[in-house]
């Protein structure tokens, strides 16, 4: 009677003896992190459409005296491109220069958040092929001990089938190895588009905000809305 799809791979892990283990754990580490990952670097989650739209129109929103309602929306936005873009509007950068410093090393943390996990994803692209060559390399070893130590061999398959054996955990280390590669390959090239959008925004904000006079926009707006304030509560006003 054949055996089941579930009793040969069941059979398969249990021939790698504890080196297909430690497989298994690379497996589940990988799957957990590429998970996780996709999860987290979906364009949405880095680059919500709507804070890039205001992005988009600072300029506008500059020039229509709305700065500090930008900031608040953006201080408000717990996002990549809502901290970095936060920083670049900080009343507290006195010239463009002091705001492009701040701007890098804060855009240089969010690329390493960014990037949290893939060193997980290159250990097990590094370990689980060697693992499974020193799986193999064990199987092997106890293979030809115990032909050496046989006063006379009549059946070959029994010693093929025991090569066969020690070959599987290099076979169940590549398996974890090659889909683990591709995976991190796409989730790199994700992380460098993600950075390059990211890179074009803030420099277009950057740009906007010095433009149209950086931090005084907020001394601007601000007296505007005390003379508003003062208009309004005038006694005078009020009884007409």
């Amino acid at each position: 009677m054949d055996e089941s799809a579930n009793e040969k791979l069941w059979n398969f892990l249990l021939s790698g003896g504890i080196f297909m283990g430690f497989i298994a754990i690379c497996s589940f580490v990988a799957l957990a992190v590429a998970i996780h990952r996709l999860i987290s670097l979906r364009w949405r989650a880095v680059l919500p459409p709507e804070i890039v739209e205001q992005v988009e129109g600072a300029e506008r929103s500059f020039r229509q005296g709305r700065a500090a309602d930008l900031f608040r929306l953006l201080d408000g936005s717990d996002t990549p491109l809502g901290r970095i873009a936060c920083v670049a509007m900080l009343p507290e950068h006195a010239t463009r220069e002091e705001a492009h410093i701040a701007v890098e090393a804060t855009a240089r943390e969010e690329v390493v958040r960014l990037q949290t996990g893939l060193s997980a994803l290159e250990v097990v692209i590094t370990i689980a092929p060697l693992l499974g060559l020193l799986g193999t390399v064990s199987g092997l070893v106890s293979v030809f001990a115990a032909l050496g130590s046989a006063a006379n061999v009549d059946d070959p398959t029994a010693i093929a089938g025991g090569i066969a054996e020690a070959l599987n955990t290099t076979i169940g280390g590549l398996a974890v190895a090659v889909p683990t590669v591709i995976v991190h390959s796409f989730l790199q090239k994700r992380i460098e588009a993600l950075a390059a959008r990211l890179e074009i925004l803030i420099s277009h904000l950057l740009n906007a905000f010095h433009r149209n006079g950086g931090r005084v926009l907020y001394e601007v707006e601000a007296a505007q809305a005390r003379r508003e304030a003062g208009v309004l509560s005038d006694p005078a006003l009020e009884m007409e």
